[in-house]
């Protein structure tokens, strides 16, 4: 009983150490977690389709789903990170080409 009560204690500290780190974050950084939150509704939802298949396969397609989700989200994670603080910015005034050189 009493190692119940500390544990879900301890959730609820982790949980409220997480949401005011969350609400602390950048805009950019908010981006990518509802982006993250976006990703991991649509697996679910693509799970639950799944599992509602009853075929010899099913461990295949929930292998794919999974693989597919993870796969897409680290592509899309990649993209949006590197737009986030790109390590190249742009010159302005200076076209290719034009002679100005710096």
């Amino acid at each position: 009983e009493n190692r119940k009560m500390q544990s879900r204690l301890l959730s609820l500290l982790l949980l409220v150490t997480l949401i005011e780190g969350v609400a602390a974050m950048t805009p950019q950084w908010r981006g990518l977690i509802n982006g993250t939150v976006v990703y991991i509704a649509l697996g679910v939802v693509a799970m639950f389709f799944v599992v509602c298949i009853s075929k010899p396969a099913k461990p295949l397609f929930i292998t794919s789903v999974v693989l597919t989700t993870v796969c897409t989200w680290m592509l899309w994670a990649c993209c949006y990170m590197s737009q986030m603080y790109p390590i190249l910015y742009p010159v302005m005034g200076s076209a290719p080409g034009d002679g100005h050189h710096e």
